[in-house]
């Protein structure tokens, strides 16, 4: 199962949710197994079924809350790595 660290950066010009509820919102998705914040760190961890397209919808995801990603680091089993 993919399990990705994306990092990210809370844009100094807007107002974003805290990074706990865009765990919550990740966690809702049905594709996505656990997801874990660490605001100190600027980190979110997801681990999901599926593939590229799932990553890019987590990412999609993350962006619309107002953060900017930073990096992605791909921890383990993603299709073709």
């Amino acid at each position: 199962m993919p399990e990705v660290h994306v990092y990210i950066t809370k844009p100094q010009d807007k107002d974003v949710p805290k990074l706990e509820d865009v765990e919550n919102t990740l966690k809702r998705l049905h594709h996505i197994s656990e997801a874990k914040a660490y605001p100190s760190y600027g980190v979110i961890t997801v681990s999901f079924k599926g593939g590229w397209d799932e990553e890019d919808e987590i990412e999609r995801i993350i962006e619309k809350t107002g953060y900017e990603i930073s990096r992605l680091s791909i921890r383990e089993g993603f299709p073709g790595t």
